[in-house]
């Protein structure tokens, strides 16, 4: 038997072929076979790879979408949810825009808003919102007026400005 073919019958109690080590085209699909199998499985977990990042003008655009949500819906402020507000803030700016998840950063720039649903009032916090691809932070101030004893707010308002906080 000559070793020029490029499949072979396995020497390992199999009836099937498999690939000629010994021949150097069926040595080039040992080894591609298994970069495209690395290379898959590197995919498979890493599949935001190719979306790449965020311009400034999606950026801005998505911000804009998730405060206009935040604002009509008047059920969430930065008050009063242990700083989960920014991991809000972060998901819906996500939704409204088109670049990978894990490239919008939302840091808490001032103090923790103070909240008391017994007697109501006024929450402000500013948050710096930034993403991977693009030299653009814009500063979320976000102001909360706070119905007394009751879930949700009177009116959520937000004005955002080019520059971080």
């Amino acid at each position: 038997m000559s070793d020029d073919r490029v499949f072979v019958r396995s020497k390992w109690g199999t009836n099937r072929y498999v690939y000629n080590a010994a021949n150097p085209i069926g040595m080039a699909l040992i080894i591609g076979s298994l970069l495209f199998a690395a290379a898959g499985m590197f995919f498979l977990y890493h599949p935001d790879l190719f979306k790449g990042g965020w311009d400034g003008a999606d950026l801005r655009k998505a911000v804009s979408g998730a405060t206009a949500e935040l604002s009509a819906e008047k059920m969430l402020g930065p008050g009063g949810d242990s700083g989960l507000y920014g991991d809000v803030l972060k998901q819906k700016i996500n939704e409204h825009g088109h670049g990978p998840e894990d490239a919008v950063k939302v840091v808490l720039a001032s103090k923790p808003a103070e909240s008391d649903l017994w007697s109501g009032g006024l929450e402000k916090a500013s948050y710096t919102v930034s993403a991977r691809g693009t030299g653009t932070a814009l500063c979320l101030r976000v102001s909360a007026m706070r119905k007394a004893k009751a879930m949700g707010y009177d009116s959520v308002d937000f004005t955002v400005d080019d520059g971080a906080c």
